[in-house]
């Protein structure tokens, strides 16, 4: 490419989504105000059955690792994840950050050296056993084998990491030995991933497992989804991971989890998506954060709900 195609080309933006294990409004909002000016919040959302909120945040690299950050120091000062109760699976205070590409929108490095710079930052600076996933892990390994491999997926039901002990597996940085009232974090880089739950009108979780089995990927069902359910006040949901949302997006997952509910004689309820698709959040970082397609512009704020 000659020099000024080079020099027009937009600088990168990344997406990172930040899992906390509490739901109070209170200390959602200490937390957005650790976000940094430069650092959009694309959205945020929380679950008071489930004790957990997420944030979205995107942004150029080096301003989302510090916005990241902050809001994690933060999070660890106001939340004892050794106090942690809930109907949705935690192994820490903040167990789990991902990083995204938004901008070029397939290039994983850039979202791989973010989600790297993060985990190296709270293992040393806030004493994290950091575990790694996705392109961030030299092995490549995937969310969903991290997570049982730390017995993620009955931590709600048991104390996993809720007393001091020596981890196994090793974390990829940080102590060896867990700090119950910080718990671990999962770190990864991965394309976008899509929050997409299913509510139904099941009346126990083990009604809706036949569900979730039809429709996950490592049992057979559409490439890139993963898929658990869950139990709240509505009732009985199955709440997915779309990894590969040009082959298995919303509309795919959602025919196939009415056929396999008809199946299962229980019935499907409106599904909703967390968060925001790619397009939109480009779109919404832009504005905030004053940037013009071709990259330039000046600065913003950050971005309100």
């Amino acid at each position: 490419a000659s020099a000024s195609a080079s020099a027009s080309a937009p600088a990168p933006l990344v997406i990172s989504n930040v899992y906390i294990s509490d739901h109070s409004p209170k200390v959602l909002q200490q937390l957005r105000a650790r976000v940094n000016k430069d650092t959009c919040i694309v959205s945020t959302f929380t679950d008071k059955d489930y004790n957990r909120s997420s944030m979205c945040l995107s942004g150029a690299p080096v301003a989302v690792t510090m916005s990241v950050l902050s809001v994690v120091q933060a999070a660890l000062e106001l939340v004892d994840y050794s106090e942690h109760k809930g109907n949705h699976p935690a192994i820490g205070a903040v167990d789990h950050i991902n990083v995204h590409p938004l901008l070029p929108p397939k290039d994983l490095k850039i979202a791989e050296q973010t989600a790297r710079e993060i985990g190296t930052q709270m293992s040393d600076k806030l004493k994290i056993p950091i575990y790694f996933y996705g392109a961030a892990h030299s092995g490549g390994r995937t969310l969903a084998k991290g997570r049982r491999d730390l017995g993620y997926f009955k931590s709600h039901k048991t104390n996993v990491l809720k007393e001091a002990k020596k981890l196994s597996p090793q974390p990829d940085m940080g102590p060896d030995t867990v700090d119950p009232t910080k718990g671990v974090a999962m770190v990864g880089a991965c394309p976008h991933v899509i929050n997409y739950n299913i509510p139904t009108d099941a009346k126990t979780i083990a009604q809706a497992k036949p569900v979730a089995e039809k429709i996950r990927s490592a049992t057979g069902g559409l490439p890139g989804v993963q898929a658990m359910v869950l139990q709240n006040e509505n009732g009985v949901e199955i709440a997915c991971n779309l990894l590969e949302i040009d082959t298995a997006g919303p509309e795919e997952v959602r025919q196939a989890v009415a056929a396999a509910c008809k199946e299962a004689s229980i019935r499907m309820r409106d599904p909703y998506i967390i968060g925001m698709l790619p397009s939109k959040i480009l779109e919404k970082t832009r504005g905030t954060l004053g940037l013009l397609p071709d990259g330039g512009g000046g600065g913003g704020g950050a971005g309100a709900d």
